[in-house]
């Protein structure tokens, strides 16, 4: 597979399929993954992959903090808002993925059911969360996980899989610790879904736009 291949055939996934990911494959991806470049090659992030019962009962436990509303609490703030135009982009994503999905904007069932997947991962039979210890910067730290979480995106799909970054899989880390076995003092940055894609939901066709790279661009 080409690079740009695989840059722009990569797209969040939405809907998987309950196969599981073989440990061997899940090794190959995350052993390429771990040649993304960090800052002085520091190599920040630490990878614990919840699959099989461990992912079943996170999905369960996050559905039920999300059916109650419980608000998020965690360990790496997370935006409310944005300034524009990214929430322009932000809002028009939402509403492009759910007019592709078929969700009216009256259905507020479907919606909350929508907003209910997400912390049951979408289906996916694993979840590969990326943490960095409580004692290191955070914003370079993340900048490092963005890098190691993005790459294994495209290594992943190389393999026939699929993935997303989700938000919601960080939402309630101290019950991400608990049933991982992860210590208090780390921090949980990011949850990112993996598994094969079930093709034959929207949800995992559905492909965001890009601006114009003559719109971000300046020589200087």
């Amino acid at each position: 597979m080409k690079l740009e291949d695989a840059v722009k055939g990569r797209r969040s996934i939405r809907a998987f399929l309950p196969n599981p990911v073989p440990r061997e494959t899940m090794t190959k991806i995350l052993k390429l993954a771990t040649w993304a470049p960090s800052w002085g090659n520091t190599q920040p992030w630490e990878i614990v992959v919840a699959d099989g019962a461990k992912a079943q009962e996170l999905a369960r436990l996050f559905e039920e903090e999300g059916t109650r509303g419980t608000a998020p609490r965690p360990d790496i703030e997370m935006p409310v808002d944005f300034p524009e135009p990214f929430k322009n982009r932000y809002m028009k994503l939402g509403k492009d993925l759910l007019t592709y999905m078929g969700i009216e904007r009256e259905d507020k069932a479907a919606r909350k059911q929508h907003y209910i997947n997400m912390y049951k991962f979408f289906g996916a039979p694993a979840v590969i969360y990326l943490i960095i210890d409580g004692g290191l910067n955070v914003p370079y730290s993340c900048l490092d996980v963005g890098s190691v979480g993005t790459t294994l995106c495209y290594a992943a799909l190389q393999e026939g899989l699929g993935t997303i970054y989700l938000a919601a899989s960080m939402h309630f880390p101290d019950i991400a610790k608990k049933v991982l076995s992860v210590p208090e003092h780390k921090k949980i940055v990011i949850g990112i879904a993996i598994g094969y894609p079930d093709l034959h939901n929207p949800a995992s066709l559905f492909r965001s736009d890009r601006v114009p790279v003559e719109d971000i661009l300046r020589y200087a």
